[in-house]
């Protein structure tokens, strides 16, 4: 009888570590879709803005399957200010502020305290995984002249991408403020522990009222 539990054992563990990346996969891409999706008002998120957030860079680690069920249910819907949507590479995700590893698995994370839309340099740090369309994956194929665009409900911030290149982990004057009106999205250049960055530097050329989301209301 103990044979055949240990052996039961065995085998379930054995499935779990072959099925892990796709629960995991699929996990985060349901709960980034769902936050992406969620229905806030601007009100809520320029409350959300207000609150107080963690920079905590040195308790970054990479993702796991452990990790990506606690985030999905530990997430904190007060960290959602936004959207940032890059139809090129078919990139579609919430913006939470604070750079933790719970909103690092949901979406793409702010990077200073003090960062506003339109304004400076406005960093974000996304994570780059195995599976190539999540989080910030798809940032691999992004070419210079591709649009992204950020939104706080209120306004759309349309960039265009300028440069991309590699950066090492602790180069951290990519996402100093800057005189002028620009966006930093920030991803490991492999899916593994890395010490280098892709760095994707874009340029604002247009803000415009935003218009075209049904879940969005005035308040």
């Amino acid at each position: 009888m103990y044979k055949k539990i240990i052996i039961a054992v065995f085998i379930l563990s054995g499935l779990l570590l072959i099925f892990s990346p796709f629960i995991k996969g699929s996990l985060i891409a349901y709960f980034s879709k769902n936050q992406y999706e969620s229905e806030l008002t601007v009100g809520q998120l320029q409350e959300n803005n207000e609150e107080e957030a963690e920079f905590d860079f040195d308790s970054i680690q990479p993702p796991t399957l452990t990790k990506a069920i606690k985030a999905g249910f530990d997430q904190d819907p007060k960290a959602i200010i936004g959207r940032i949507t890059i139809e090129s590479v078919d990139l579609k995700l919430p913006i939470l502020k604070g750079t933790t590893n719970e909103n690092l698995l949901i979406g793409a994370a702010t990077m200073r305290p003090d960062q506003k839309m339109g304004e400076g340099n406005y960093p974000l740090a996304g994570h780059h995984l195995k599976q190539k369309s999540l989080l910030f994956g798809p940032l691999a194929n992004i070419k210079k002249g591709a649009k992204v665009v950020i939104t706080d409900f209120k306004k759309d911030y349309i960039y265009t991408v300028t440069s991309i290149k590699m950066v090492s982990e602790i180069d951290a004057d990519v996402i100093q403020d800057t005189k002028e009106k620009e966006i930093t999205l920030i991803t490991c250049d492999k899916a593994v522990e890395t010490e280098g960055r892709i760095a994707v530097k874009g340029k604002l050329i247009e803000t415009v009222g935003h218009t075209n989301d049904r879940s969005i209301s005035e308040m």
